[in-house]
């Protein structure tokens, strides 16, 4: 489960009510019509954005050798629209002289893709390059967007990734066994996960753009 938190200071030319209506629709404008072109304008996220090289060991066991593992060309798709709303908002509300909204996303259609090289010739002589593909498939993102009440401008202030379910899958040519398969994708996550809070970084920064670009009245 993926939550990201996105505490947010905003100001916009958009009509806070305390309808849902008009809260579904402010976050639809944001993650729908405004942030994907910014996205498709970013050259370190679109068409897709870099995870760099990085390597592991799985440990020999009674029936196999040590394999080791060069994982390389890491490419992360899908960041344009990754982001949707998730049912209803809540009704917008007032709290210390600010409009809040608040709001379930979800992320759809991320997929990072590898080459992978791998071996058990402890004399690194013979490589086998496979396939490696990853998805993520279960995320909650809980956004919170707070606008002063009439004109103003606002920003970002926090974006927190707390977890996410991903599904690794790889090539029929790398013959592992279950436990071996499971360790594998565990490192394989546990890696995909670190960066892709680093990308977030990045994709943050959009989206305070996004939020400056509409004005809230």
């Amino acid at each position: 489960m993926l939550t990201f938190c996105v505490l947010v200071l905003a100001t916009a030319n958009y009509a806070f009510s305390s309808r849902v209506s008009d809260a579904n629709a402010f976050v639809d404008t944001i993650f729908k019509e405004k942030g994907p072109p910014l996205v498709r304008e970013s050259r370190q996220l679109y068409p897709y954005a870099r995870i760099g090289d990085f390597s592991f060991k799985l440990h020999k066991d009674r029936f196999t050798r040590d394999l080791m593992v060069n994982m390389t060309h890491g490419k992360v798709r899908g960041l344009d629209d990754a982001l949707q709303r998730e049912g209803d908002c809540r009704a917008p509300f007032f709290r210390g002289g600010l409009s809040v909204i608040v709001c379930n996303l979800t992320m759809r259609g991320l997929n990072i893709a590898f080459t992978s090289l791998v071996t058990r010739d402890p004399q690194f002589t013979n490589w086998k390059n496979i396939w490696v593909s990853v998805d993520v498939t279960d995320s909650i993102v809980h956004l919170e967007a707070k606008a002063p009440v009439g004109e103003g401008y606002g920003e970002v202030r926090a974006f927190v990734i707390k977890d996410m379910q991903l599904d690794v899958t790889y090539d029929s040519n790398l013959s592992l066994n279950p436990g071996n398969s499971e360790k594998f994708k565990e490192e394989i996550s546990a890696k995909v996960k670190e960066e892709l809070r680093k990308i977030f970084t990045q994709y943050v920064s959009l989206v305070r753009q996004v939020f400056r670009s509409i004005r809230v009245r």
